[in-house]
């Protein structure tokens, strides 16, 4: 349990903070945020392309794998994230009195996931200094 949780803690976090962030019913009290329209799809982008280039990240800093298979994987976890960006939707809408399921967040989390696939492979190696 330890060897896990020492290869994926950062993907933990960003999964927890995730959770918390989609269910809680006011997870940032006093901060106003009407001040840039649709600022929560923005932020729908960052979490779940987040999460989806931590789980590449940790993955390869794990294993060292080279760029065909790193991209290979990435599609894999960008595809579990997706399931879980639906799965959240769902949540927010039985379990929360305050949140509602939106087509619009899940689109936004798609284009983080989808600028997380292109984007994290080169960087996690050029970040671990792989080629």
């Amino acid at each position: 349990m330890i060897q896990f949780i020492s290869k994926w803690w950062p993907s933990g976090i960003c999964i927890a903070l995730i959770l918390y962030a989609t269910l809680a019913s006011n997870p940032t009290p006093d901060v106003d945020m009407s001040f840039f329209p649709h600022i929560d799809k923005l932020i729908h982008a960052i979490m779940f392309g987040g999460v989806t280039g931590a789980l590449a990240f940790d993955y390869e800093r794990a294993n060292r794998v080279a760029l065909p298979m790193l991209r290979k994987k990435i599609l894999v976890y960008a595809a579990f994230i997706a399931i879980f960006a639906v799965a959240d939707e769902i949540a927010q809408a039985l379990f929360t009195e305050t949140r509602a399921a939106e087509v619009w967040d899940a689109i936004a989390d798609f284009s983080g996931i989808a600028i997380a696939v292109v984007m994290a492979p080169p960087v996690i190696m050029k970040v671990l200094r792989i080629r």
